[in-house]
């Protein structure tokens, strides 16, 4: 009788853990620490050493945002210059004083939002793990899946204190229009962006010439996002990749207009479900097309 009350209590514990487990317990991902659920944000937030960062335009964040986060416009961190000449996103002097100055140093535990999309966040996420920083989370569902929590928003910005941060680049992650030009067949070559920029309809601020580089395949960030939360399950962006010809063991580059949005998505995307063989194109379309010899297709 004992047994069998000790049998039950046992199956009640571990169906109570898997009723509490976050959401992404079930898409079943390889990585599910480079997410958090608002539920695990609302319970660390408060605390001193935990620094949650807003990577959405200045204008938006004054209008509400999660209460004690800071302020970090993605865009700060996407450097041309820097990008065309080594594939590095910024700077290191740069990152080291947009994180410090955001009271950020290399052992401070980080969460990233934007509005839920995933772009946006994805890119810092991106800038802060290419500069060496290890405990970077993107809160999953962003702004739209707190506030349909009801939970709580401010106005106000939170006094910051100045940390040192030290970058430490991984040039391993990132590739230059050289290395674009050079490489082998069996590399896939994902442009993130939407399918009118693709075939050279659209040409956006920034593009000098319309259309995508040859022998790309179009691979729309969207075709990886969820619609509340901000990633698809494993299962689902899998078969996105593999209609691509993308599998655990390929290799591959992703680029977007900037190098630093949709893209960075597809990379969080596949180091997600443990892809690790995808490098950023971050001088991505803004730096190909404004090369006039280099060849492009629509």
């Amino acid at each position: 009788m004992h047994f069998v009350k000790l049998v039950h209590s046992i199956l009640v514990a571990i169906l109570a853990l898997v009723l509490a487990s976050p959401a992404w317990a079930a898409k079943g991902y390889a990585r599910p620490e480079l997410l958090i659920e608002t539920d695990e944000l609302a319970k660390i937030m408060s605390q001193p050493n935990v620094r949650v960062i807003d990577a959405v335009d200045p204008g938006t964040y004054q209008r509400a945002h999660i209460p004690g986060a800071v302020n970090i416009f993605y865009q700060v961190l996407a450097n041309l210059k820097s990008r065309k000449e080594n594939g590095f996103p910024a700077s290191p002097q740069d990152a080291e004083k947009v994180f410090g100055d955001a009271g950020i140093d290399n052992s401070t535990p980080v969460v990233v939002y934007d509005g839920g999309e995933g772009p946006i966040a994805s890119a810092l996420w991106f800038a802060l793990d290419f500069f060496g920083h290890k405990n970077v989370k993107v809160l999953n569902g962003g702004f739209r899946k707190w506030v349909k929590e009801g939970r709580a928003v401010t106005q106000d910005a939170p006094q910051v204190e100045k940390k040192k941060f030290t970058a430490a680049p991984q040039p391993q992650k990132v590739v230059t229009s050289e290395a674009v030009k050079k490489r082998d067949q069996k590399t896939v070559l994902a442009d993130a962006r939407s399918f009118k920029e693709f075939i050279g309809q659209d040409v956006v601020p920034g593009a000098s010439r319309g259309g995508h580089i040859p022998g790309a395949v179009h691979l729309e960030w969207t075709q990886i996002g969820d619609k509340l939360e901000t990633f698809k399950s494993a299962d689902e962006i899998k078969k996105v990749l593999e209609k691509k010809g993308i599998t655990k063991d390929t290799k591959a580059i992703t680029y977007c207009q900037i190098g630093f949005g949709r893209s960075t998505m597809l990379e969080l995307g596949m180091r997600l479900i443990g892809y690790d063989s995808s490098r950023l194109y971050s001088g991505s379309w803004e730096d190909w097309s404004a090369d006039s010899r280099l060849p492009l297709e629509k």
